[in-house]
């Protein structure tokens, strides 16, 4: 019942007092073995080894077991900084943006990119350029003005077969209004100034107007064409400059949003439209930035 295996009561009583045999035998045993301090040792037992032997056998057992080689550490994908790194603290894109816009390439260095130096080297070429060209153009507009000074007399103009009073107006208003380069485009361009050149011949006759020329108006027509074209390449550079600033600060925005570091977020877009013309008042830059919203 319960689980207990049915014994009879005679059979139990015999097996209660060998079990109590048995203990009773042991304790003893082992009373005794401690006190008298005698204790004998099994077959089973190791025999006692010196310290010295010892050393040696863990000597050997460690040379006898193969070295293990750790693996290699994982390494940080390119372009990645490892987790121990420090990045420091966050750059922000729109201080970079707006570095590249005032001189290219100081946004790049910014953010620790060392493309910044090729946008900061060529704004560097483009105002070398710009000055080169621009010095050069002045010099011979200096010269061709000075020239013309010297050269077309407006008493020989209104001698000429070509003169006309609103003509000459023209002429004088420009003056008044200190817009002298009008003025020196208009003589040495119109052929109704040209009889005004010194050195004029009205050949083969003076009709029609304006088939005769000066020698004079010639070198000064080629000394003005030189200086147009020293000028024009003085504001390509500045066209160069404007462009890679629009380049240099489009491309921080690239690289900062591709490292995780821009704020933009993957679903913002950044457009630039710009209408630009060089020393004009309607030079214009538009920036749009669009989210995309869920």
């Amino acid at each position: 019942m319960f689980g207990i295996p049915h014994i009879r009561p005679v059979l139990g009583s015999q097996v209660l007092i060998a079990r109590s045999v048995q203990h009773a035998v042991f304790v003893g045993v082992l009373l005794t073995a401690l006190a008298t301090g005698v204790c004998h040792a099994s077959r089973l037992e190791f025999p006692p080894y010196t310290p010295g032997e010892i050393l040696l056998a863990q000597r050997a057992i460690a040379d006898s077991m193969p070295m293990v080689t750790p693996p290699p550490p994982i390494a940080s994908p390119i372009g990645a900084p490892a987790d121990d790194e420090d990045t420091g603290p966050a750059k922000s894109t729109g201080k970079a943006f707006f570095m590249d816009l005032l001189i290219p390439g100081t946004g790049h260095l910014y953010v620790g990119n060392k493309r910044g130096w090729v946008h900061l080297g060529l704004e560097g070429v483009t105002w070398v350029t710009y000055f080169y060209y621009h010095d050069r153009g002045t010099a011979k507009e200096n010269e061709f003005e000075a020239f013309a000074d010297a050269n077309w007399d407006s008493v020989a103009y209104k001698n000429g077969g070509t003169y006309r009073e609103d003509r000459w107006q023209i002429l004088r208003d420009f003056i008044a209004n200190d817009n002298m380069q009008q003025y020196y485009e208009d003589i040495g361009k119109l052929p109704d100034y040209w009889p005004g050149w010194n050195g004029y011949t009205p050949y083969p006759d003076p009709v029609p107007q304006g088939s005769g020329d000066a020698a004079t108006r010639i070198d000064y027509y080629g000394m003005r064409n030189d200086s147009n074209n020293f000028l024009k390449n003085a504001r390509y550079a500045v066209i160069g400059g404007f462009v890679n600033r629009i380049v240099s600060a489009v491309d921080v925005l690239r690289i900062m949003k591709n490292t995780g570091q821009s704020k933009l977020g993957r679903d913002t877009k950044v457009k630039f439209n710009a209408h630009t013309k060089p020393f004009s008042p309607d030079n214009a830059l538009k920036i749009t930035i669009t989210r995309k919203l869920y």
